[in-house]
């Protein structure tokens, strides 16, 4: 993907193409043409700024920026470590500005503010800060990434966890606050949001030794699953191309179980959930390149 030269969106974005574009934006990401998503990412971002919506905006430009770096460093490793750096900066430095805007219109920054300002936003905003800050975390001892939240983070000296997982931490926490929240206002969230959080909270309490919490976790993962609204397996390839979208999110999560069951060693979730991850990406290239 890295260096191919590309020509922006030729036409131009109006509020009457506006959701055909942001269509076109989505099949890109599926598809894994970031070659031409990332640009196009780029104009949809300059035009909802231009219109009065770059605060909701920045976690949208975030996510596709992200997505290109975890493909970029799949696939290739540190070969492309500088592609990946700078699609990772670029979407740390969105969500950092999503979280000074929220500073700001709270009258400036203040002691133990973090958590108050998370609470603000939506499960879904919660839930591409906590994936972004969570691979961060996984990337930082290999790539020079720039550390824009340093000085927004609680500073606890004796404390190991690092910047980028205590910020994952503090918006899965939010994250799942917010859950409980918009469910008991009768708001519809999406159903994967918790599921990404929780898995999110698994890798962390993994990562750092924490049995007994990633254990707790995991079983939370694997019920959720059981409720998950997943789409049918037999179907055409023009139905598949037809719900990019939904079969793209359905490989995502079963991938995302079927890691969690493999770090725990449960052999008959992880046959269970790499099953279900091979079928749903097989027509979906990003998600397949990322199995």
């Amino acid at each position: 993907m890295e260096g191919v030269k590309v020509e922006q969106f030729k036409e131009e974005i109006t509020t009457e193409n506006f959701e055909a574009v942001s269509r076109r934006l989505g099949k890109l990401n599926w598809e894994g043409n970031y070659a031409e998503a990332l640009p196009l990412a780029d104009q949809v971002f300059k035009f909802r700024s231009e219109h009065g919506d770059r605060d909701a905006a920045l976690v949208n430009y975030a996510s596709n920026y992200y997505s290109a770096a975890s493909r970029l460093w799949k696939e290739k490793g540190m070969k492309v470590a500088v592609d990946v750096g700078k699609h990772m900066n670029t979407a740390l430095r969105a969500l950092q500005e999503r979280i000074e805007k929220e500073m700001e219109k709270q009258g400036g920054k203040k002691a133990g503010m973090i958590p108050v300002l998370l609470n603000r936003m939506t499960s879904s905003e919660l839930d591409v800060m906590q994936t972004v800050y969570k691979r961060a975390a996984e990337m930082a001892d290999s790539i020079p990434l720039i550390k824009p939240l340093r000085e927004l983070l609680f500073k606890k000296e004796k404390d190991p966890i690092r910047d980028f997982d205590a910020a994952a931490l503090l918006a899965i926490r939010a994250g799942l606050k917010k859950v409980r929240e918009e469910k008991e206002a009768g708001k519809a969230v999406a159903p994967h949001t918790e599921i990404f959080l929780y898995s999110g909270a698994f890798d962390i309490a993994k990562r750092y030794g924490h049995k007994e919490s990633a254990a707790r976790h995991a079983v939370k993962v694997f019920k959720l699953a059981e409720k998950y609204p997943w789409p049918p397996e037999n179907v055409s390839s023009e139905d598949v191309l037809k719900k990019m979208s939904e079969y793209g999110q359905a490989a995502r999560i079963a991938r995302h179980i079927r890691d969690v069951a493999r770090k725990i060693e449960n052999t008959a979730k992880d046959q269970e959930f790499g099953r279900k991850a091979e079928v749903y990406a097989v027509r979906i290239p990003d998600q397949k390149a990322k199995l």
